[in-house]
């Protein structure tokens, strides 16, 4: 190969080597130029990947959290509204449905202030009190003598005579199915459901204002609405609750049933 062939081969073989370095320098400045908007795209998407949150997601959680605070709030007064329930509204409401109506009385609408107030204890006439006991007495004595119809007869005056006195109404009563099943002669027969009826009337009037069960659902109720009030699922017994609270509602519910009547006496 002549001097003159080589020279020429050398010269291009360095043009071409100067080419393709200045377009690797070329594509590293372009890239250098383009970095900074990748890396701006490349921290938004790790903002959007890791949960930074926009506007719209804090007003978002913003109404789920309203949302929950109504829904527990009507939860606490749904628990407190059945509380009132169970300690006032469900016995007052058995109580009027299931005692003896008073026959020479008002017609009394539910709930009415008249209602409330004859709910409560009304003493009865001392004359008429001598008077109902001793139609009960009489009607002992006769059921004793197999005189079972007359019986009844003296047995539903008590109710006529001394309606609000639950312990001696609720003695006519038993004594009533007594004398029905007395007159039985096969079971499901007309006295037979007319002693299981008078049963009934006994049985419904002890479900009423004296009947233990809705207190202690009541009291129930109520710590469950205290606690909850205070985000504790707990809600433990104590012996400050046991000697504040339990206690004295045991002995005064022992008390009232001592003296007012105790449910099916």
């Amino acid at each position: 190969m002549s001097s003159s062939s080589f020279a020429s081969s050398s010269s291009s073989s360095s043009s071409a080597r100067a080419s393709s370095t200045s377009r690797v320098a070329d594509a590293s400045a372009l890239r250098r130029r383009a970095s900074p908007a990748r890396r701006r795209r490349g921290a938004a998407t790790t903002r959007c990947k890791v949960g930074v949150r926009g506007p719209s997601s804090k007003t978002s959680d913003d109404t789920q959290t309203a949302a929950a605070v109504t829904s527990r709030r009507a939860l606490l007064a749904g628990k407190a509204l059945f509380t009132v329930g169970e300690a006032f509204v469900f016995p007052w409401a058995t109580e009027g449905a299931t005692r003896p109506k008073y026959l020479d009385g008002p017609d009394l609408a539910p709930f009415s202030p008249a209602w409330l107030q004859s709910i409560l204890y009304v003493p009865t006439d001392p004359d008429a009190k001598g008077r109902a006991k001793a139609a009960l007495t009489r009607g002992e004595a006769l059921a004793s003598e197999g005189k079972h119809a007359d019986a009844i007869a003296a047995f539903e005056s008590v109710y006529a005579v001394a309606p609000t006195e639950y312990k001696m109404c609720q003695r006519a009563g038993l004594d009533i199915a007594k004398s029905y099943k007395a007159q039985s002669v096969r079971l499901g027969d007309e006295f037979d459901k007319k002693a299981n009826d008078a049963k009934g009337v006994v049985w419904w009037w002890g479900r009423g204002t004296r009947w233990p069960g809705w207190y202690i659902i009541a009291y129930l109720s109520a710590r469950n609405v205290y606690f909850t009030a205070r985000d504790d699922e707990v809600g433990a017994f104590s012996v400050a609750e046991a000697l504040g609270f339990l206690v004295p509602i045991w002995f005064g519910l022992l008390y009232v049933l001592v003296q007012f009547g105790i449910p099916d006496y």
